[in-house]
């Protein structure tokens, strides 16, 4: 917790003037600290890994190179040709696209490795991908992650995969034992009285964890990361985490670490997979923090083809610093056949929607615009103009009626709107060379850049012209600027979901902006919007849409308008109190107690969640971004609407 006139105050600064209509104006994740996430344009390509040459840690001496194949079942509906322009390579990620300082000559590129091999991998069959990591100088333990992708096509479902590189001083390093399946039997020297020793069957240790301790308030949700390496000659079939849920201390539901996401209330999960001798696991789950105060112990066992290993336990010490003020514990169903199953909650969408931005309302003269990140393909209307290369600068304006693009290799006019959307990469970011946006509270900085697909066009409703921005729902929800960077990051989660939520109901569920053929401005009259140059800015931000990705309150399964806004004077109004019409149920007024006891006035329309109230409760009263939510939008479920 930091001091109300240090940090507090930095984030509040941007509060007074951001009080437009309905936002302030308006999850655990894979993408928050362990994988990234990618978005699949193509479900057919498709990938398991199955194993790699040299098991992590890989030890390499300085300077020196070593061969790594990783092996990947096809397991989608599409070859894997790599003689075709959609050939299977994978890039360097977090951050996406980075230069390795692994890359040998044997990469296409210093972000992109080899092709896959061989020439045709057909639906079923097993592909190799073959990376030659060549140490640098520094000396230390790396890890280098990647994304299989189908080139120019889509990223790979399951691609996912990374090495743990132990980079020594040369002449020091003692070769990497690869997997082996067969049973080790060690001989002891002649000082020994025994003719011979078996290895133990199961053995294991753990080699890797993201958390030594926990320290968080009751019901709090903690991704666990643990690596496991496998020391016994039997080969697994299969593995699985148990952990001490209900805590022996006291049998009762609310005294658990178990997640809504494990198999059973003590069964973390189990994975049919094999490990060989030598060979090393990477896992990532959540737990949830007991729900009353006082110090517990989290205890792991590990076991393999059912059988535990006795000598692999793992203690975390878990500090829960309050009470939880409402907690309903995960409901797990036992079967006749004494078998748990979980109520588990399914994304109601298939993938993440797009959202409409209206960015740029009437550009003077013309668009300066460039992207250094991908190809932009070039439509006027639906019909296909060409293909602007990267790097390359085209210039877009609207006069008496017609659309002009000019670019060097490219130029025409047209009646119908222009669209450039990625040739590859929905995640591009485009700039926008002669747009000025600063924000002064932001600093001296030019918010020009975005994501994504960009529209030049007309509105139905009169005369304005706008810079339209298509974007990924989770770009957007980034580049969201709502707060500062200095905020309690629960308190971050808590807004990013609001903001999440506000957007997708107005894009759907309202005709607030159909007429301009978009779905919100970029500016207060939703939500203040600054697109990737905020992300640069504001790295907390981001990490807090990570962590609450595809979630959104709901009320009643039903999606619902969260509006936020800067300060309260001691309470929240309901939404009829200032917008009359009939009373929203979520949004009652409920009492703001840090705006009270600070004494503040009222800065906002007062309807749904005072921002300044609820980062105190996430700083002072320790409070997690869900139980946040559920405060100031009263009788709300918080659901995962897609991953």
């Amino acid at each position: 917790m930091f001091p109300k006139s240090n940090k507090i105050s930095l984030f509040l600064i941007s509060f007074l003037a951001v009080v437009g209509l309905f936002a302030f104006n308006p999850s655990f994740t894979k993408a928050a600290s362990g994988m990234p996430v990618v978005a699949v344009s193509d479900p057919g390509f498709a990938a398991q890994y199955i194993s790699q040459t040299i098991s992590d840690p890989i030890k390499i001496e300085v300077g020196s190179t070593v061969t790594v194949d990783v092996k990947f079942k096809n397991v989608g509906t599409k070859n894997w040709e790599a003689n075709n322009r959609n050939f299977l390579s994978a890039f360097t990620m977090e951050p996406r696209y980075h230069i390795s300082v692994f890359a040998t000559s044997n990469w296409i590129d210093k972000i992109e490795t080899a092709k896959m091999s061989p020439s045709v991998v057909k639906p079923g069959e097993y592909g190799t991908l073959t990376v030659q990591l060549k140490a640098p100088e520094k000396v230390g333990t790396y890890t280098e992650k990647f994304w299989l992708a189908s080139q120019n096509h889509s990223w790979v479902k399951g691609g996912y995969f990374y090495f743990i590189i132990n980079v020594v001083a040369k002449s020091t390093v003692t070769p990497t034992t690869p997997a082996v399946t067969a049973p080790v039997t060690v001989t002891p020297s002649s000082n020994t009285s025994d003719t011979s020793t078996t290895v133990s069957a199961y053995k294991a240790k753990k080699f890797f964890s993201n958390v030594k301790d926990i320290k968080a308030s009751g019901a709090s949700q903690v991704k666990v990361i643990l690596g496991l390496q496998n020391l016994g000659t039997a080969t697994w079939q299969k593995y699985s985490f148990v952990a001490n849920s209900p805590l022996s201390l006291a049998n009762s539901a609310d005294l658990s670490f178990a997640d809504s996401s494990w198999q059973n209330s003590n069964t973390i999960f189990e994975k049919p997979q094999a490990v060989a001798q030598w060979s090393t696991t990477r896992d990532e789950f959540n737990i949830v923090t007991p729900a009353k105060k006082g110090s517990y112990t989290l205890t792991l066992k590990v076991k393999a083809d059912n059988q535990e290993i006795n000598d692999l336990e793992i203690n975390i010490p878990v500090e829960v610093t309050s009470d939880a003020s409402s907690y309903v514990p995960p409901f797990f169903n036992n079967s006749n056949n004494n078998v748990n199953t979980i109520v588990e909650e399914i994304p109601r969408l298939s993938e993440e929607p797009k959202i409409r931005v209206g960015v740029w309302q009437n550009p003077t003269d013309q668009v300066q615009f460039q992207s250094a990140d991908d190809d932009y393909v070039v439509y006027s209307g639906d019909v296909l103009q060409g293909v602007l290369a990267k790097n390359t600068l085209a210039t877009l304006y609207y006069e008496n009626g017609i659309y002009n693009f000019a670019s060097t290799n490219l130029n025409f006019s047209s009646s119908d709107y222009i669209r450039l959307a990625p040739s590859s990469n929905m995640h591009a970011v485009f700039t926008l060379l002669n747009y000025n946006r600063a924000v002064s509270w932001k600093g001296p900085v030019n918010f020009n850049k975005y994501r994504g697909v960009m529209e030049l066009r007309k509105i139905n409703s009169g005369t304005d012209v706008y810079v339209i921005e298509e974007v990924l729902m989770e770009d957007y929800v980034a580049g969201i600027a709502e707060t500062s960077n200095a905020g309690p990051i629960e308190y971050i989660k808590a807004l990013l979901t609001a903001a999440r939520t506000y957007a997708y109901y107005v894009a759907n569920y309202t005709s607030k902006h159909d007429a301009r053929n978009f779905d919100v401005v970029a500016h207060t009259g939703d939500q203040l919007y600054l697109g990737y140059a905020s992300e640069v800015l504001m790295p907390n931000v981001v990490a807090a849409q990570r962590a609450t990705r595809g979630y959104m309150a709901t009320y009643d399964n039903n999606y619902i308008i969260t509006p936020y806004y800067s300060t309260s004077d001691g309470r929240t109004r309901s939404w009829a109190e200032v917008w009359g019409g009939s009373n929203r149920p979520w949004l009652v007024s409920v009492p703001a107690i840090y705006d009270k006891r600070d004494g503040k006035a009222m800065a906002g329309h007062g309807v749904g969640m005072s921002a300044r109230d609820a980062a105190y409760m996430a700083d002072e009263g320790g409070k997690n971004w869900q139980e946040i939510l559920k405060y100031y939008y009263t009788g709300v479920n918080v659901n995962l609407i897609y991953q």
